[in-house]
């Protein structure tokens, strides 16, 4: 799959990203380490433990990275979950994250594609 391809799989704008991150090498670099990071199994784990300030820490930095590589089909969900966890509100947080979990199971194997 070609890094447009993949934009078009996540309803992102590709010419977008590119001038965000200058260039294609710059986007499959930051999209392999956003694959190998961590925040949404931690995020996940957080608020399992019931850890809100750690979940709304990865929450926060997931919408950092969705906003910046263009990952729109996941962005949405992932703001909302930050701005429940920044108002306190904890209650749906497990709810956001079963949405959060498929989407975020696609991208990574849409960025194992990319890496064929």
């Amino acid at each position: 799959m070609t890094l447009r391809e993949f934009y078009v799989k996540t309803n992102a704008d590709y010419d977008a990203v590119i001038r965000r991150l200058m260039n294609e090498t710059m986007v499959l670099k930051y999209l392999n380490k956003f694959q190998n990071d961590g925040y949404f199994t931690e995020l996940q784990q957080s608020v399992c433990r019931q850890d809100y300030e750690t979940a709304y820490r990865c929450a926060h930095t997931l919408k950092g990275l969705c906003l910046s590589l263009g990952l729109e089909t996941m962005r949405k969900p992932v703001v909302e979950l930050t701005e429940e966890l920044r108002a306190g509100k904890t209650e749906n947080a497990a709810a956001y994250i079963a949405v959060i979990e498929p989407l975020y199971a696609d991208i990574i194997r849409w960025i194992g594609e990319l890496s064929a």
